[in-house]
C-alpha cells in the first residue's frame, strides 16, 4: 500500500518561519518584508519579534500569510541561551501566556508546555549560535520543530546548520521534531538584497497544504507535513512495499539516514540525480531523507518513525 508523506494533493507553499521587524531589532517594517517575500515567491512570512506577539491583519491577502508569531528567550549568565519561536493558532492572539524564565531543560520545558497549552507551536532555534549542547536540548519535550538551518546565524558566525542537533535529539532523546530552515533575518548587515551577506532568502520551509488560509497552514504544520531546505525541493515523498521512493528537483545526491549507523545514497558530481528509493525493511527507529545539490545546499525531512508507517 502506497502511503505519501508529503500529502499527494496539496500545495507546496514556501514559508520564512523566523523573521524579525521594526517591532523588535529589524531593520525593515513587516510591510516592506512582506514585500521582498513576496517577490521572491514566498506565501508565508511568521513575524517572530522578540517577547511580543502581534497579529498583522494588514498584511493578509488571498496569496499571503503573515503568521502571528514571538521569539522568547532564556538566558544563563553565560551566554547560553535558549530561542523559542512560538506560532499561534490564533491569528488574531496578541498576548503570550504568563511565564518564568528559568535556565534549565525543567524551566524550558514549563514554558513549552504552557504554550502547548494555550494553541501554541514550539519551534528550537539555532543550537549553535546559541552555545547549546546535548544536555540542553535533549530532555526538551513538546517541540514541534527543530530548526536545522539560519540564515542569520550561518552569515554572522557560520554556525547556522543544526542537522547533527536535530540527529541527537532524535536518536538520544526519542522525540521527532519536523525540520524547519529559517533566515532569521534583520537585515541589519546591508540593504543589498542580492548580496551574500544579506541575511534573506537562503533557508526556507516548504509546507504542504490544501490552501493557503490560515488555519490550513497552521494545521499542516501541526500534522508535520513540512521540510526545510536551503535550496534543492523534495516534489514527493512516499512509502511502498517496503521502499520509499523520493522525487526531488536536480541534486546531487539523495540520501537516507537512520537512528544507526545504516544509510543508503544515490551520488553524482552533478546535479542530475531527480529520483532515488531505498529499502526500509527490517528493524529500525525511524529514518530521514537528505538532498543535497553540487553547492552544498541541502533539504532535510523529519525523521519518520516506523511505528507511524504501520
Amino acid at each position: 500500500m502506497k502511503k505519501y508523506l508529503l500529502p499527494k494533493n496539496c500545495k507546496p507553499y514556501k514559508a520564512n518561519l523566523h523573521c524579525h521587524s521594526t517591532k523588535s531589532d529589524g531593520r525593515y517594517d513587516v510591510q516592506k518584508l512582506k514585500e521582498m517575500y513576496k517577490s521572491r515567491g514566498y506565501s508565508i512570512v511568521a513575524f517572530s519579534d522578540h517577547n511580543v506577539l502581534i497579529p498583522h491583519p494588514e498584511l493578509r491577502e488571498d496569496d499571503f500569510i503573515p503568521m502571528t508569531a514571538t521569539e522568547i528567550d532564556v538566558n544563563d549568565a553565560h551566554g547560553h541561551c535558549y530561542h523559542l519561536n512560538f506560532f499561534s493558532s490564533d491569528k488574531d492572539k496578541t498576548e503570550f501566556p504568563p511565564i518564568e524564565r528559568v535556565y534549565s531543560v525543567e524551566g524550558v520545558n514549563k514554558i513549552i508546555k504552557t504554550g502547548n497549552e494555550n494553541g501554541f507551536l514550539c519551534q528550537y532555534n539555532h543550537p549553535r549560535w546559541s552555545f547549546q549542547n546535548a544536555p540542553d536540548f535533549v530532555g526538551l519535550q513538546g517541540l514541534w520543530s527543530f530548526e536545522v538551518f539560519n540564515t542569520g546565524c550561518q552569515i554572522e558566525m557560520d554556525d547556522g546548520w543544526g542537522d547533527y542537533e536535530y540527529e541527537v535529539i532524535c536518536r538520544d532523546g526519542h522525540v521527532y521534531p519536523v525540520t524547519t530552515a529559517t533566515d532569521d533575518n534583520h537585515n541589519g548587515m546591508t540593504d543589498d538584497l542580492d548580496s551574500p551577506y544579506c541575511d534573506s532568502f537562503k533557508g526556507w520551509t516548504t509546507i504542504y497544504a490544501p490552501a493557503l488560509t490560515y488555519g490550513a497552514i497552521f494545521e499542516a504544520m501541526k500534522r508535520g507535513d513540512c521540510y526545510g531546505t536551503t535550496g534543492p525541493e523534495i516534489t514527493a515523498l512516499y512509502t511502498e512495499n517496503d521502499r520509499v521512493y523520493v522525487e526531488c528537483t536536480p541534486s546531487a545526491y539523495v540520501g537516507i539516514r537512520f537512528e544507526s549507523r545504516r544509510a543508503d545514497r544515490r551520488c553524482s558530481f552533478e546535479d542530475e540525480i531527480t529520483s532515488a528509493d531505498f529499502d526500509i525493511s527490517g528493524e529500525y527507529d525511524h529514518f530521514r531523507i537528505i538532498v543535497r545539490d553540487k553547492y552544498g545546499n541541502r533539504a532535510m525531512t523529519r525523521a519518520f518513525t516506523k511505528k507511524e508507517l504501520e
